[in-house]
């Protein structure tokens, strides 16, 4: 979801690829060791995974077996705190934890997360878009429909309300950082923390697809005030800014340089780690990156990365 929601993505349902045969096996880059490789050609269909067999799968891991895809599906369903993919961010979220408090006393200590499926749990919306991302669609979702705020649908991540609040605990300084648009900043803000956190009218429900369901007011603590250096954000949330727009901090050539000279939108890799590295010219020091996409963690600027789990979608 990272721009109006998030770019297209390519699709990953699969919970990891199944084994390649002898030399071609290397090829595959198996998402719980690495980046995948996206120019690796199949040479068999046993070197994949059957789509309709990975979305099964994906409805078996976040404990929805009998689950309908669609708008007119089971996507308002709450999402099952028991299934795999819940025990799952739990453990992650605890084993940060546990770097947090051995950590707890570096200087100028800070943390920074992703937003979508690190913080914030997209299942419902990939279970409605049956895993075919439409940002109009998407957008409802995230909360707006055209300009109007609309009420948010993402539940916090399992286990990482406990690590934030450690986290801010602990003393350190909490930032977001995130592909989504600043279009959708305010939104975010409304979605992680609440309605009243965010200068937007307080809803209680939210309607999509004729269902009406609770809005989400996930409540985290509220980031560490910083200026972002565009479109006068200064409350520790870092959207992406449009093409056009990036901040000068970003203007590296080991960053969004290239991009900006081109006129073009800046990759993930070089725009979150340009944005690490500014949080840190700042004088702190990230002790922990947390993210569900390997482009959230790449690119260095954090002591210690920690990858989230998201069989649904894949972010080079």
């Amino acid at each position: 979801m990272k721009h109006l929601a998030r770019p297209r993505r390519s699709l990953w349902l699969g919970l990891a690829l199944v084994i390649a045969v002898g030399a071609a096996a290397a090829a595959v880059a198996i998402a719980a060791q690495g980046p995948a490789d996206l120019t690796f050609t199949p040479q068999s269909e046993k070197q994949m995974q059957n789509i309709d067999v990975g979305r099964a799968w994906a409805k078996n891991y976040y404990g929805a077996p009998t689950a309908v895809a669609g708008a007119t599906g089971t996507w308002d369903t709450p999402l099952n705190q028991t299934s795999s993919y819940a025990n799952e961010a739990r453990s992650v979220a605890a084993k940060g934890q546990s770097w947090l408090k051995k950590n707890r006393k570096v200087a100028n200590r800070a943390i920074v997360l992703d937003v979508d499926d690190t913080t914030l749990t997209t299942w419902n919306y990939e279970l409605y878009s049956n895993w075919d991302f439409n940002a109009t669609t998407n957008a409802q979702f995230v909360g707006l429909t055209g300009s109007t705020f609309t009420g948010n649908t993402f539940p916090p991540t399992p286990g990482m309300i406990d690590l934030v609040n450690q986290a801010k605990g602990y003393g350190y300084a909490i930032f977001w950082i995130t592909g989504r648009g600043d279009s959708q900043h305010q939104v975010t803000i409304a979605n992680l923390e609440n309605d009243s956190a965010a200068g937007l009218p307080n809803l209680d429900t939210v309607t999509i697809s004729g269902k009406t369901v609770p809005e989400i007011d996930a409540n985290y603590p509220a980031p560490t005030p910083i200026d972002t250096g565009h479109g006068g954000f200064t409350d520790g949330l870092f959207t992406k800014p449009p093409v056009g727009s990036y901040p000068a901090y970003l203007n590296q050539p080991q960053f969004c340089g290239p991009n900006i000279t081109a006129g073009t939108s800046c990759p993930t890799i070089q725009y979150k780690s340009g944005t690490r590295a500014y949080i840190e010219s700042q004088g702190y020091d990230i002790v922990g990156d947390f993210g569900d996409q390997f482009s959230d963690l790449l690119g260095g600027f954090a002591d210690k990365t920690f990858k989230m789990p998201n069989p649904n979608y894949y972010l080079p």
